[in-house]
């Protein structure tokens, strides 16, 4: 789960490849970010999770993908602390 997985989803050219993308570049940004970014960055999670759960069509495809890549990123900075 390193770099190949948001590679390969954008070049899906879906809505969910696309947010995928997004949701892994949002976690990895996350931690270098001012204070201000960091509030931003909140914000639009908030409302990617918010659309994820309520939305229709291609803008809830896209943060669902978002969603995910946040997921994923996550799990995959956990594995490698851990070995």
């Amino acid at each position: 789960m390193k770099t190949e997985k948001p590679k390969n989803s954008e070049k899906n050219k879906t809505p969910f490849g696309w947010g995928y993308s997004w949701g892994v570049r949002t976690y990895r940004k996350y931690p270098k970010a001012t204070a201000a970014e960091r509030k931003a960055l909140s914000d639009q999670i908030a409302d990617n999770k918010d659309e994820a759960k309520n939305g229709k069509g291609r803008s809830r495809e896209n943060a669902i993908g978002f969603m995910t890549g946040m997921r994923d990123a996550a799990i995959a900075r956990k594995s490698r602390r851990r070995k």
